[in-house]
Order: structure tokens, then C-alpha cells, then sequence
């Protein structure tokens, strides 16, 4: 039996033994760029592309192009004829769903959580780490996912506007990053290259079960971050002196989402009802700087990500807990009890994406700028979870 993959772009399952080959426009005949009706219908991206076509029989090496003879080596998915990476057959390819309720703040999170992997947690573990799609996040290109997301965060300082429901709901697409380290074993260096796929989605499919089935790619990732706002829990909220238009979502929000997304994992694995969800997942609180003011000076909380080359994971095990006792202090102890029951592997996180609270009255980030905390956490606990980084 053929073993498969999940392709990171339509979350079909492919045999990447019989990938298929995509033109380089290198022929004796002029091969033209075109939409491609698969990757249009299967991932809603309308980059031109040039042809792809299936492997001949018997070929796994360089192919021809049957419109203008060109050589190519670029391998494709053959369901939504996206290229993949050079390395896309030989790689690990955890996919990494990012969940969680409107405003909870995922999509800041999401910009800021790939720059820091690119450019503090990369060095740190003294690997390269950089987008390997031409479609990031729907963006077409790089220099387009950097202008329409990074450079309004980060030079602009104005916060994105929500994640499109409608957008969302059909496909999200998905950023994805290749990271390459050297690895030693038995006196023997290599290089091993993992595929980290991030999805983003709009809040609202996740706040009623009907629309939370409507996302099916998450029954194909390896992790969730399931990502919650403390500001929508009352007695977190009462802790703070909150602008109105700080707070913009139900009561319920946080429990309701946490218990869509077990819904429809369950039904999708066709989980019995006597067992437990398997896939680990990181229950992350965002805009905890917030609630600093109210912490120990000793909390986990607060202190920074240990500047080491491994997830540490009694740090993470001392964060969790913390995050435990904040919810038992702000009566929201029925989402631990969920996922108590109903999941083999979780830790929680406490993140701020910003370091500082904004302007939530003109969507503006504070004067100091972006300055990311403990945002690395939750995908290196579950990257050590797959093998990619040490636990130590």
C-alpha cells in the first residue's frame, strides 16, 4: 500500500512517489502563463502558472513539458497543481492549524509568530527558516505577503482588519515555512528540512458547529493552536479596565469554540465515545501582557522564552500551570475540564503578539512598536511534540 501525505496547500492526500511536474517556460515553443482551474477550485489562488502535467510512466526524474518540450525538474501536487518545495517528498511536513474565536487576535498573532521564527527563533537554533510558497497566506508572492502584512504591523503600526468569514469558510490559504538545520548522528552531519504549514481562519466558522464543519482541513493537522481571548472570559475582563472597543465578542465564545473544534475533530477521526482526541493541542491565550499588572513578579508568565536551542519544557510545564491558576482565578476552570476529557495532549500558553496593549479605539500598536512575547512557545512545544526541535 502506497504510503501518503497531505498536501499543505489542499490538504488532499497525495502518493509524493507520483508527483506531478509543473513547466518552466524553457521550451523551444513559447508556453504561456495561465490560471489554473485545479489550484482555483481547490485553494481559491489565481496565480498564472505555467502547464502542469502528470509524470510519463516510469519517469521520477526531469520531464518534459508535452506543450513546449522544456525541461523541468519542479514537482507539483496532483490535485490542486501547486508547486511544492524541492525537498516537499524528502521533508517532515507537520500541518499546523491556527483556530480560535473573532477578535482573539489571530491573525496578528500568525504575522508576528512568522517573523519571529525568521528572524529571532531561526538564529537561535542556528537554522533557516523561510517562506517556501508563492502563495503565502493568499498573497501573491513574497513581496506582496511582506507589504500587505508585515509593513503595515511593523512600520505602520496599524493592526489588520478582521479575517474574512466568507474567505475563510471556502479555503484559507495556508503559510508556508521550510525550516533547514544541520543534524549529527553517529559522527554524520545532514541536513533536515521540515515544511511547517499554517492555516488561518475566520473566527466566526468556529462559533457554531454547523460552520466549524465546514472546516475539513483541520481533521489533516499533525497540532492545533487553538487560540482564545482572556477579554472575552467575565472574570478575566474584571480584572481590567477595558475600553469598549477592546471587548468584541460573546461570553461564551472561548468554551463554545474549544468545544466546536472537538466536535468536529471527533466526528472527523470517528473518535469513540470513550476515548480521548489524540492530536496535541496548545490552548493559547493572546493579550496577556494585559493582565501583567495583576501577576507575581515570579509568574512564568512574564518572564521571556529561555534562550535555548530546545523547548524547555519545564519552563513550559511552570507556564502552564500559571495559566491553570489564572483560570481557576478568573471562574473559567470549565475549559480545562473540557479538555481534560476529551484530549490526550494539551498545554496552555500565555502570548502577547504585540508585548503592549494598542489602541483599540484607531487600531493602532503602541508607541514602542511590535515586541513579541513567548509568541515561539506553543509551536516549538508542538514541534518537539513531531521530532523537528529537542525537548529538553
Amino acid at each position: 500500500m502506497a504510503t501518503t501525505t497531505v498536501c499543505p496547500f489542499c490538504f488532499q492526500r497525495i502518493d509524493p512517489s507520483r508527483l506531478w511536474f509543473q513547466c518552466l517556460g524553457r521550451g523551444n515553443t513559447e508556453c504561456k502563463k495561465e490560471v489554473d482551474g485545479a489550484r482555483e477550485k481547490l485553494t481559491k489562488s489565481t496565480r498564472e502558472t505555467y502547464p502542469t502535467f502528470a509524470p510519463p510512466e516510469k519517469v521520477s526524474g526531469p520531464a518534459y513539458c508535452p506543450q513546449c518540450g522544456g525541461k523541468t525538474n519542479l514537482r507539483a501536487c496532483p490535485e490542486c497543481h501547486t508547486a511544492l518545495p524541492s525537498d516537499f517528498a524528502d521533508s517532515k511536513s507537520p500541518m499546523i492549524g491556527l483556530v480560535g474565536s473573532k477578535g482573539s487576535g489571530k491573525t496578528v498573532l500568525m504575522t508576528v509568530l512568522v517573523k519571529q521564527l525568521k528572524d529571532v527563533v531561526g538564529k537561535r537554533y542556528d537554522a533557516a527558516v523561510r517562506l517556501a510558497t508563492d502563495n503565502p497566506d493568499g498573497h501573491q508572492g513574497l513581496s506582496d505577503y511582506q507589504a500587505n502584512r508585515e509593513s503595515p504591523l511593523y512600520k505602520d503600526r496599524v493592526l489588520p482588519p478582521p479575517t474574512s468569514q466568507h474567505a475563510a469558510r471556502g479555503h484559507a490559504a495556508p503559510l508556508l515555512l521550510r525550516w533547514q538545520q544541520e543534524t549529527s548522528r553517529m559522527g554524520r552531519t545532514s541536513i533536515k528540512s521540515t515544511l511547517l504549514s499554517f492555516i488561518d481562519t475566520a473566527g466566526e466558522d468556529l462559533n457554531d458547529v454547523s460552520t466549524a464543519f465546514t472546516l475539513q482541513y483541520l481533521s489533516v493537522c499533525d497540532g492545533l493552536l487553538v487560540v482564545l481571548d482572556p477579554f472575552a472570559l467575565p472574570g478575566a475582563r474584571a480584572r481590567l479596565n477595558l475600553p469598549d472597543a477592546a471587548i468584541n465578542v460573546d461570553d461564551d465564545a472561548p468554551l463554545d469554540v474549544v468545544n466546536n473544534i472537538t466536535e468536529m475533530l471527533k466526528v472527523e477521526h470517528n473518535i469513540k465515545k470513550n476515548r480521548k482526541i489524540s492530536v496535541p493541542v496548545a490552548v493559547v491565550f493572546s493579550k496577556i501582557d494585559a493582565f501583567f499588572p495583576t501577576l507575581d513578579r515570579g509568574n512564568s508568565l512574564m518572564a521571556a522564552t529561555p534562550p535555548v536551542a530546545a523547548y524547555d519544557n519545564g519552563d513550559g510545564q511552570s507556564v502552564h500551570e500559571h495559566m491553570l491558576a489564572l483560570l481557576y482565578g478568573w471562574n473559567a476552570q470549565d475549559i480545562d475540564t473540557h479538555m481534560r476529557l476529551n484530549y490526550t495532549e494539551f498545554r496552555y500558553f500565555g502570548v502577547s503578539a504585540l508585548g503592549a496593549e494598542p489602541n483599540y479605539e484607531t487600531s493602532t500598536v503602541a508607541a514602542g512598536g511590535v515586541r513579541p512575547h513567548r509568541v515561539e512557545d506553543p509551536v516549538l512545544w508542538l514541534l518537539s511534540k513531531s521530532g523537528t526541535v529537542r525537548s529538553a
